[in-house]
């Protein structure tokens, strides 16, 4: 019933790593997978919700029970559905044994709140902060602290990661250039980021007593300290696409710009500084994600308004050392 990383056969030996997931998250479990060339990896990709009996109870717990190394692959529901309650179970007891050594818990979703049976102690992997390839790079670690040995890597393992990355590939460019996607997914997420905006500015000035403030207009906000300002909004050139020619813009500037809504006005230009650009991209799960130009880090579509404001934040902070010329009222 299982697939294993085709590895060569490094003696006789047990599942060197079992991963759990949910069966929305499939494409992240064989993103990982494909990364563990070299090891033996218990990967059950069918709908395991359909596949509930007795005898495939206690089948599907023994990889679990006997791993090296458990990854639970975490989501708000994880644990709640069937087949996902009986891995779970057998994860428990694997932890008893091993003290919790022997799991690495993966976080796919930051604003989930960490599940009452994993200790406040143990070190979560939250993906976003963590790449495939890091969480990869963990995996293996874990596996030789606890005995293992990565073996040769052969065409077959290749093969399994090759395909996998080719599909990868394949829906990411219908997404990125399907209408349906871009006008119901990632139009909507920008609009959002520009209000949530508006809320960290007003939320960090009212606790921190900082003079930020910040409106917005119809496609673009405006953040700023009187001093200096960021400028943020979003260009698209072809519709339904944002491959090509698409991209979030953040714009520093020396000096105030009016915040949208108000009465005010300036009798100076500001000075352009610098402009930071984010692309539209797309996660292993398919989910919307932002890369900034010059960094291959995925940022998760929520994690676009914290990027403007912490660029005003670094921005303000330059300006209090003296490195940047302001311009006052």
């Amino acid at each position: 019933m299982s697939i294993l990383t085709p590895a060569a056969k490094c003696a006789d030996r047990e599942y060197d790593v079992a991963i759990s997931f949910l069966v929305v998250d499939e494409n992240i479990a064989a993103s990982i997978k494909g990364g563990l060339s070299g090891l033996n990896v218990f990967f059950y990709p069918h709908n395991q919700e359909d596949l509930i009996g007795t005898n495939g109870i206690e089948t599907m717990r023994a990889p679990f029970l006997s791993a090296r190394v458990n990854v639970i692959l975490f989501r708000e529901r994880y644990g709640k559905t069937p087949w996902t309650g009986v891995e779970l179970s057998a994860i428990q007891d694997s932890c008893l044994k091993s003290r919790y050594d022997s799991l690495v818990f993966v976080q796919l979703d930051k604003n989930d709140k960490k599940p009452d049976w994993l200790p406040d102690t143990h070190i979560r992997c939250i993906l976003g902060d963590f790449t495939v390839e890091q969480l990869v790079g963990a995996i293996k670690n874990k596996v030789q602290e606890r005995g293992g040995t990565i073996c040769r890597p052969d065409a077959k393992s290749e093969a399994f990661r090759v395909q996998q990355e080719a599909q990868y590939l394949t829906d990411r460019q219908n997404m990125l250039r399907g209408a349906r996607w871009v006008d119901g997914v990632v139009k909507p997420a920008v609009y959002s980021s520009l209000d949530r905006v508006v809320e960290l500015i007003r939320e960090t000035a009212a606790e921190t007593g900082m003079a930020l403030d910040a409106g917005r207009g119809r496609d673009h906000v405006v953040t700023t300290d009187r001093r200096v300002s960021v400028v943020a909004g979003w260009t698209q050139g072809i519709f339904g696409n944002v491959e090509d020619g698409a991209y979030f813009w953040v714009r520093e500037f020396s000096g105030p710009i009016a915040v949208p809504g108000l009465p005010i006005s300036f009798p100076f230009a500001p000075k352009l500084l610098r402009e930071h650009k984010f692309t539209a991209d797309v996660s292993l799960a398919r989910d919307l994600a932002w890369k900034k130009s010059g960094s291959k880090q995925q940022i998760a579509a929520d994690g676009l308004a914290d990027q403007v404001v912490m660029i005003l934040l670094e921005l303000v902070s330059r300006a209090n050392r003296g490195k940047v010329e302001t311009q006052y009222l």
